[in-house]
């Protein structure tokens, strides 16, 4: 292969990974996107009971604090020990061979 066919395939090589990159990108917004409406629809049909007022209520406010609060915590926990179960996977795969 010469230098010119080299330098193409390094750009297209490039060109193709920023387009993954872009479609990560837009996927991890989605995904965020989707995250945030679901935990906001499900802590205010959890939490909010009356309407008369402009203003959540204190056990209103309890409530919604509390339901984000599980949830960053669910989240903080899945992120931390899902490296270990994939690490568990893989290491385990490796005997099956």
């Amino acid at each position: 292969m010469d230098a010119a066919a080299a330098a193409t395939a390094a750009g297209d090589e490039e060109q193709d990974q920023a387009r993954l990159d872009a479609i990560a990108d837009g996927l991890q917004t989605r995904d965020a996107m989707r995250l945030y409406n679901w935990l906001s629809h499900r802590c205010f049909s959890d939490c909010v009971v009356s309407f008369y007022r402009r203003a959540l209520g204190r056990r209103e406010e309890e409530c919604v604090r509390s339901c984000v609060r599980k949830y960053l915590l669910l989240s903080a926990t899945t992120a931390a020990r899902f490296p270990h179960l994939a690490d568990d996977s893989s290491s385990s795969a490796a005997f099956d061979d």
